[in-house]
């Protein structure tokens, strides 16, 4: 195991190391070869797994500050700087962290906590799923609207372990040849999947590309109302077509009834902490919906449910340590990774590869290319670590070539970020298709029948919207 590790190492050096050699011999600007370095390097230590990938985050922030802001003013590194021949400030690169972008992702982790901690899930399940009766089939739909509806606002992963545990009662009572036992535990970690890509605070490649649109002036184009409206019935078309696919390959044996009772949740301490949850989700959402009437910042609203829910003790001191302070770090290696590429050059010369002003078909055939891209390596990968590589490469790819367009901007940049996040193939594609499987009763074959289809679908319906929003 420890010489498999050290060949990772080995081989990742060498591929970063790829870009100074070009630099050498003169093919490469200095800027561009280390800000490749950085990236290829980041991108081996993700994908082989050398270091934990929220360590390989602070990697790219500390090499990005050495080499760029280079506050040690070491002469080695002059050919290192920008070509205005001033070094950006170490706070350039330092700001990732504190992101308004990675803010309103930690105001996401507090509210899903504290809505968990409370039993809002039960809440919800209980009064939304009696609505949908004792047919499997639409209790399935059910089941799979309240996860999705769930995964909109919080982690995917822990809404898929939220409603596994609620449904594990009824799993244990149908027998293991019955099909529609997968079609639930195939349904509930797709919808969690789906769910996420409705809103910015959906999944991590969400928020990287929230960032990184904001981070380059797009703000006024894609508020986190306007998120929702492009992204909400894309959510519902897949989540249908996955519904009606899953029924298809897993249907109910005949005369199959089901009734289904959560009861009261344990973790409830009162009713006023449930309702008081509720309220300051409800002001919460309203807020972030309602962001370019009243001008406050997602991110600065995000801290209200931080404030009201350790204010009256609803989250203490142990819980917010024990928020997702990992993947916080991950997303921020993927907005530092945005900025190394815009400070350093490196977005423009390899735009510049593409060309400028392209054709409509020539644009479609890269936004189709980066969707699948993105669909290919989040398969095998964490959709985060895609994010992280892909995102900040589309952005100037796309100024580039259509430079008075920010629509296309827009389109690119979610292109790529929803390649990444309807990756759901495979058990390793997403830790919510992991926690289904592992529970046993699946086949890899049978959850890449609906995921497969799920992608290609996807696809067409990103480049549909490329002629819809035009």
């Amino acid at each position: 195991m420890k010489t498999l590790k050290y060949s990772k190492i080995v081989i990742s050096l060498l591929i970063g190391a790829i870009p100074v050699f070009f630099y050498e011999i003169g093919k490469l600007p200095a800027p561009v070869a280390g800000m490749f370095s950085i990236f290829l390097l980041a991108a081996c230590f993700w994908i082989f797994e050398v270091i934990p990938g929220h360590s390989t985050s602070i990697f790219v922030i500390i090499a990005e500050i050495i080499l760029f802001a280079n506050p040690g003013k070491w002469e080695i590194l002059r050919p290192f700087q920008a070509d205005s021949g001033k070094n950006p400030p170490v706070s350039a690169f330092l700001a990732s962290i504190a992101d308004s972008a990675v803010v309103l992702f930690l105001g996401s982790f507090a509210l899903a906590k504290a809505c968990v901690k409370v039993g809002v899930d039960r809440w919800l399940a209980n009064r939304v799923l009696p609505y949908f009766g004792n047919s499997p089939k639409f209790l399935l739909l059910g089941l799979m609207l309240v996860t999705a509806g769930i995964s909109l606002w919080m982690s995917n992963t822990a809404t898929t372990s939220l409603m596994v545990a609620l449904v594990f009662p009824l799993l244990e009572l149908l027998p293991e040849e019955e099909k529609f036992r997968k079609a639930i535990l195939i349904g509930i970690p797709f919808a969690a999947n789906l769910g996420g890509i409705g809103t910015p605070i959906g999944s991590p490649p969400n928020i990287i590309a929230f960032a990184s649109l904001k981070n380059h002036g797009l703000a006024d184009s894609i508020s986190f109302g306007m998120w929702m409206l492009v992204a909400i019935p894309l959510v519902l078309i897949l989540l249908f077509a996955a519904w009606y696919w899953i029924l298809s390959y897993f249907p109910a044996s005949q005369g199959l009834e089901l009734s289904i009772s959560f009861g009261e949740s344990e973790s409830v301490s009162t009713k006023n902490k449930l309702r008081f949850v509720l309220i300051g989700f409800f002001i919460t959402v309203c807020l972030w919906l309602t962001e370019s009437f009243h001008g406050i910042p997602a991110g600065v609203i995000a801290l209200l449910p931080i404030l009201m829910f350790t204010s009256i003790k609803i989250l203490d001191a142990k819980d917010i340590r024990s928020l997702e302070w990992d993947v916080l770090l991950l997303v921020a290696g993927g907005i530092a990774l945005g900025i190394g590429i815009e400070k350093s050059g490196a977005g423009q010369w390899f735009g510049g590869l593409i060309g400028n002003n392209s054709s409509s078909a020539e644009s479609l055939w890269i936004l189709g290319i980066f969707f699948s891209i993105g669909l290919f390596l989040s398969t095998f990968l964490s959709n985060t670590a895609t994010a992280n590589l892909l995102v900040p490469l589309a952005l100037p790819v796309a100024q580039l070539l259509m430079p008075n367009s920010a629509g296309y901007a827009i389109e690119l940049v979610l292109g790529s970020a929803l390649g990444a996040s309807l990756a759901m193939s495979l058990p390793v594609s997403t830790p919510p298709n992991a926690i289904a499987y592992a529970i046993g009763g699946i086949e890899i074959s049978e959850m890449a029948k609906v995921g497969i289809r799920i992608g290609l679908l996807g696809l067409v319906l990103v480049l549909s919207g490329y002629f819809l929003f035009q």
